[in-house]
């Protein structure tokens, strides 16, 4: 494999006007944050039903997060 760089794969830039209608979360592409998920009272239900903790969920995401960053940016091939 050469030693070049790989392309780099960069997430979408994300506007965070909002929808016509009012409903911010309706356009496709259009996500949340985290905080207004874990605030929302149904996620907290299912989230306690599931035995699920706000900060394993955080650490969960973070975890993640840190895959896709190193999977998305650029650096030199092995």
């Amino acid at each position: 494999m050469s030693k070049r760089l790989r392309n780099c794969v960069s997430p979408p830039a994300v506007s965070l006007r909002a929808c016509p209608g009012g409903t911010r979360w309706l356009a496709a592409g259009k996500e949340p944050a985290l905080a207004e998920l874990l605030a929302d009272p149904l996620v907290a239900l299912v989230m306690r039903r599931d035995g699920v903790t706000q900060s394993q969920l955080r650490a969960l995401v973070a975890t993640t997060q840190g895959k896709l960053r190193d999977r998305l940016c650029c650096r030199a091939a092995a």
